[in-house]
């Protein structure tokens, strides 16, 4: 009786989200994005109105980049089966979730609470995802070093340690003012990137 052939090696599934999770997870960011302008009008402190409006940026650009993060896994998904992908995956579906905990937060009122979630949630993903996806390139999958990621990560410590001195009321408009201004720093980023990267 001939030997039984070994079982085949356990291949990784490659992970499709599909075309209605893309859009789903973008239109969850809209409610929010509106409770936050109504804040941003609401509000009577200056403090709060100038936070408002950096969430309020931040927001509609963390829904773009949801959609857009979620493509190119569908995207590189359909290139390669990786268990990195897997994982990868796995952390950008927690992060979206995060941060719509910590948007929707901030749209009814919880302004500091909202801003503190968000800003973990985006550094647990850079902590976390360690990938870069490049659907167009070969390899379609780079590791990221910690080196590469140390400017990101210090840019988030330092929102996340202002978030902290704001919900401590200590110079809030002052904060609430460089708040604004490094979430106008990284939307204008994520737009230079999203135009090099559609050339």
């Amino acid at each position: 009786m001939a030997d039984a052939l070994p079982p085949a090696a356990a291949t990784p599934r490659s992970p499709q989200p599909s075309s209605t999770l893309i859009w789903v997870s973008g239109a969850l960011f809209i409610p929010a994005i509106l409770g936050l302008g109504w804040q941003v009008l609401a509000q009577s402190a200056l403090s709060h109105r100038l936070l408002a409006l950096g969430l309020l940026l931040t927001g509609i650009e963390q829904g773009r980049m949801a959609m857009v993060d979620l493509r190119q896994v569908a995207a590189v998904g359909q290139q390669v089966s990786d268990h990195r992908l897997m994982r990868f995956y796995s952390v950008l579906r927690l992060a979206i979730a995060g941060q719509l905990v910590g948007f929707y937060l901030a749209a009814w009122g919880w302004l500091g609470y909202g801003a503190g979630v968000i800003m973990m949630s985006i550094i647990g993903f850079n902590l976390a995802a360690g990938l870069q996806l490049q659907p167009a390139a070969e390899p379609p999958l780079r590791s990221v070093t910690w080196r590469e990621r140390s400017g990101v990560l210090l840019a988030d410590g330092l929102a996340l340690a202002l978030v902290g001195l704001w919900l401590t009321d200590v110079g809030r408009v002052w904060i609430g003012a460089g708040l604004l201004t490094i979430a106008l720093s990284y939307v204008a980023v994520k737009l230079v990137q999203g135009v090099r990267s559609a050339r």
